[in-house]
């Protein structure tokens, strides 16, 4: 089981957050050119906390990503999308997917 972690870097280590999220509910798609879409899937009320993390961030504001402590890789926020409802296995659950774009 891996965690990945998410930075958000305001530029005061007071302000700076995270937000750590158990591989269980995401998965990791590389796009062309940097790009990295990431896909969010769970009970709303794991979901809930990630989705207010991302959607406070302003495109092109940069979000470093720890892969199971593997080090800070940097990336630009691209985008959210809307949060959905599904099911699995007969329960309710909620996705939605977040667009980063690594930092050359």
């Amino acid at each position: 089981m891996a965690n990945i972690l998410f930075y958000r870097v305001s530029g005061s280590k007071k302000k700076d957050t995270a937000i750590d999220v158990d591989d269980k509910y995401i998965s990791l798609q590389n796009r062309r050119e940097g790009a990295m879409v990431v896909k969010f899937r769970g009970p709303e009320d794991k979901l809930m906390e990630i989705h207010d993390f991302f959607d406070a961030l302003h495109d092109m504001e940069t979000v470093p990503v720890d892969i199971d402590s593997t080090g800070p890789v940097e990336y630009y926020f691209r985008g959210i999308s809307p949060l959905s409802d599904d099911e699995d296995n007969g329960f309710p659950i909620k996705r939605f997917s977040v667009t980063l774009q690594q930092r050359r």
